[in-house]
């Protein structure tokens, strides 16, 4: 499993958005510098900046780096004073999103030692010519501007498509009005999640409790529950609470190892009764202002509970939603297009809903509730039925609607975790009958109150209701016409959602340089052939509710 990253946003990455790993205190070094750095170790290299040693490469490790300067391990000595360039490929210390994107940094070398185990090479202490900071966000507006302009040619292809489409709106027109409000409403996501910025970080940092309900995740728990108490926040203004729901594996062999390390964590045991009655117990046991729920496998960043809290200053916002990036993301094809799913879902769709503080969803991984709003909707939230069956699944988006009913809820994108997510197909596609039941049943619900909030967030959730519901349909509207028409209909269609697709990826990569980022044409094909048609078959099946749930 990859290591997890406690990042947070750096004191000296002013407008670049950087991150930084709280700094560890550092041995007294001959170069007599104090300042303290960043513990690190990745590959780089390290070329002359002029004359003839310019093409001469030399390779080394990082051992440690602040605003000002590196300390590097090569095998290869660096003369002292020498102009040079050195090459890498960012960290997530250095940057959570644009990891992994090629920066060169130029820097003079100060001086150059050997290590104190011989045969170990050399230590090169670098002093950075320009801030990092201001190195790393010039590397990042050049590779912006590129995928910018590629960005920029895909949407204009993409209208002119429609326009050129035209020609055959009388073959079909439903459809093809259809089709072309699709693209304008995919447009309209992409300008308004422009627009998004994350709540303000202040000083403040109400009391907040964090609430985790598990049922055997044995795997995971320990990890989820270290990220939590190594979190920055105030001492003494945090709790964390664990709700074991039944466990029948070694969850409570773990929890009892960890109330030996922390004896501050509160731990409850219930009979198995479901997540959702798990979630109910913390919230009754919490001492904080917030609640904050994490997924049992689930690793908050280190700032994230300092984000988190961010806008509930004010009285009406009930809820925030945090940002949930895929932790094992590079596993198989399946959880590489899930890394792309995640992202659309937050950095496009849950960033415009943001703008107007009606997020319809908070996400399990990590969201935060005012708990006073919470305890005014517990007994009914627990009591749910829906077709006369009770609601045992969608606990975080049925939640979400009890709040949004009378309150604010926002979208903090710089509140951020990592999650685990299916690896395999089967695990995969019972997660979503599971996730599309739920949004079939909470969105019934919302479109009762979802009319008084903002109108531009109203007609957003329609119109995605109405096109969630449609497009399977029309995808066999658009294979019937192509077939009995033998029309330019289909290949059209084709085109257009290809380009849609492209679309999609080529934003993930504009703000996450990741190899994953063609999946994204995959993904647009599964929800064609498989995620779209599994609808209906929620839609069938809603009542059921006995399998693949807690």
């Amino acid at each position: 499993m990859p290591r997890q990253e406690c990042v947070t946003r750096a004191p000296w990455a002013g407008a670049a958005g950087l991150n930084y790993t709280p700094p560890v205190k550092p041995n007294p070094a001959p170069e007599h510098r104090t300042r303290a750095r960043v513990k690190e170790c990745f590959p780089v290299t390290i070329r002359a900046a002029r004359g003839a040693l310019r093409k001469a490469a030399v390779r080394g490790l990082m051992r440690d780096y602040d605003a000002e300067g590196a300390c590097v391990r090569s095998l290869t000595p660096v003369r002292a004073g020498t102009e040079v360039r050195v090459s890498m490929r960012l960290p997530r210390s250095i940057s959570t999103f644009f990891r992994g994107l090629e920066c060169e940094i130029p820097a003079r070398v100060r001086l150059t030692r050997p290590e104190r185990v011989p045969g170990r090479g050399h230590e090169v202490v670098l002093s950075w010519s320009v801030p990092l900071a201001r190195a790393v966000q010039r590397a990042i507006s050049s590779y912006q501007r590129k995928i910018g302009a590629m960005l920029a040619v895909v949407l204009a292809s993409t209208v002119a498509l429609k326009l050129a489409n035209l020609d055959f709106f009388w073959y079909a027109p439903y459809f093809y009005v259809y089709s072309a409000t699709l693209v304008a409403y995919l447009v309209s996501r992409f300008y308004i999640s422009w627009l998004y910025a994350a709540p303000p970080l202040r000083d403040y940092a109400p009391t907040l409790s964090i609430v985790i309900s598990v049922r055997n995740e044995e795997k995971s728990l320990e990890r989820t529950i270290e990220a939590c108490f190594a979190a920055d926040y105030p001492e003494g203004r945090r709790e964390v609470i664990v709700v074991d729901d039944g466990s029948t594996d070694g969850t409570p062999r773990v929890l009892a190892a960890m109330k030996a390390r922390h004896p501050e964590l509160r731990v409850a045991t219930l009979k198995a009764s479901g997540k959702r009655y798990g979630m109910a117990e913390g919230v009754r046991m919490a001492r904080g202002e917030i609640v904050v729920f994490v997924d049992s496998d689930t690793f908050i960043f280190s700032d994230a509970l300092r984000h988190i809290v961010s806008g509930f200053e004010d009285p009406e916002v009930g809820a925030s939603a945090g940002y949930a990036e895929v932790e094992n993301a590079d596993v198989n094809l399946l959880t590489g297009l899930q890394e792309v799913r995640y992202f659309v879902s937050y950095r496009l769709l849950k960033s415009s809903e943001g703008v107007f503080g009606c997020v319809s969803c908070c996400p399990g991984c990590l969201s935060a509730y005012r708990r006073s709003y919470v305890l005014e909707v517990l007994e009914p939230w627990l009591k749910q039925t829906f077709l006369g069956a009770p609601a045992t699944f969608g606990d975080d988006r049925s939640l979400t609607n009890f709040i949004l009913r009378k309150y604010r809820v926002l979208y903090n994108g710089d509140a951020m975790a990592s999650t685990m997510v299916p690896e395999s197909w089967g695990t995969y596609m019972r997660q979503q009958v599971r996730w599309k039941k739920s949004w079939l049943r909470e969105t019934l619900i919302a479109s009762r109150f979802m009319y008084a909030k903002h109108p531009v967030a109203a007609l957003s959730f329609y119109a995605t209701a109405a096109f969630s519901l449609l497009s399977p349909a029309m995808v066999v509207r658009a294979v019937f016409l192509g077939i009995t028409e033998r029309n330019s209909v289909l290949s059209f269609y084709v085109l257009g959602l290809a380009l849609v697709a492209l679309l999609q990826s080529l934003y993930f990569l504009y703000k996450r340089p990741s190899p994953n980022w063609a999946l994204g044409m995959v993904w647009m094909a599964c929800s064609l052939v498989l995620s779209g048609p599994q609808t209906y078959y929620a839609m069938l099946t809603i009542r059921r509710n006995h399998w693949g749930t807690r």
